[in-house]
């Protein structure tokens, strides 16, 4: 076909659709319907809460105000998913949550309205937590607030999670792009991000995190940590525990640390770390290429110190 076909071809397709727009009444934003349901248990009625979401996410806990333990999600959805979901019971301890798009192909008729969807669950004893509570974003954000659980588990393929007084024996949190931002958190703590930022404040519990390109930073933390990243920047402050911290390019910043016992190695970047009034083991410090600033090691203990780097230098001040 030569170009005169090819242009006559693309002409009609715009006239279509700008007549599709036209007879749709321009549809772009057309309001989901909304809902508000309810689900109430007795005392260990509910042990499990998982939610697959395709939309954002608010998920929080709060103390009951009518002194009954209840789950409650409100927000907009298609109505096939509001039907779902109002069929949707307390099972075997368990309550599965889904909240689905409706994908549906019209002819030039388009949404870009983004949803949240509002999760609360009361609980009549502020004490009281559940057994597991697990989380599927997809591609969309979460925020999560005063969740309770001995296993936390939250995902998304690509946006932003945040939580805030978070308690579990076990917290996970696994996203391929985007921002973990958690503040008060008591939980041993695994973090996997493939591309993203990670900020943390106020964590108690030992932490592992893996990353392949972003930034970490962390401050007041008491417990073990392991830090693992390919690309970024790594900062600590106002730590008390121990760690294995490594990373391949990037700087890593260690201040106001209370630690016994640090693995510290990097390929390319420098090391600075606060000199430890309370440490009183040795210090084993290697570069390859750069200078190395630090104190005499007190060598009263065994503990160690331990810091390699290949490009860099390595400063203890």
């Amino acid at each position: 076909m030569n170009k005169k076909g090819w242009s006559l071809i693309a002409t009609l397709c715009v006239i279509l659709g700008i007549s599709g727009m036209i007879y749709q009444g321009f549809d772009f934003e057309k309001e989901q319907p909304a809902y508000t349901q309810k689900w109430t248990f007795g005392d260990d009625e509910l042990q499990s809460l998982s939610i697959d979401s395709d939309y954002n996410v608010n998920f929080e806990f709060i103390h009951s105000p009518d002194g009954t333990n209840y789950v409650e999600a409100s927000g907009n959805l298609p109505q096939k998913s509001i039907d779902k979901l109002t069929g949707t019971t307390i099972a075997s301890q368990s309550l599965a949550l889904h909240f689905q798009e409706e994908y549906v192909i019209r002819f030039l008729s388009f949404n870009f309205r983004s949803s949240t969807q509002h999760v609360t669950v009361a609980l009549a004893d502020p004490e009281q937590s559940l057994n597991r509570i697990s989380v599927d974003l997809l591609a969309n954000n979460g925020n999560f607030k005063a969740l309770r659980a001995k296993e936390i588990s939250l995902e998304t393929k690509s946006g932003n999670l945040s939580g805030q007084n978070l308690t579990a024996d076990r917290l996970k949190i696994q996203n391929f792009s985007g921002i973990i931002s958690l503040d008060e958190i008591a939980a041993d703590t695994e973090l996997k991000l493939t591309s993203g930022n990670v900020k943390l404040n106020n964590i108690k519990g030992s932490l592992n995190s893996e990353m392949t390109s972003g930034d970490f930073s962390a401050q007041d933390m008491k417990g073990d940590i392991q830090v693992t990243g390919t690309s970024g920047n790594i900062k600590i402050s106002d730590w008390t525990g121990n760690g294995i911290i490594k990373s391949t390019s990037g700087n890593i910043t260690i201040k106001e640390q209370r630690s016994d016992s640090l693995d510290i190695s990097i390929h390319s970047g420098n090391v600075a770390l606060s000199a430890d009034p309370e440490f009183q083991g040795n210090y084993d410090l290697r570069a390859t290429s750069g200078r190395i600033e630090a104190p005499d090691s007190p060598s009263v203990t065994e503990d160690l110190i331990k810091v390699r780097s290949t490009s860099g230098n390595i400063t203890i001040k």
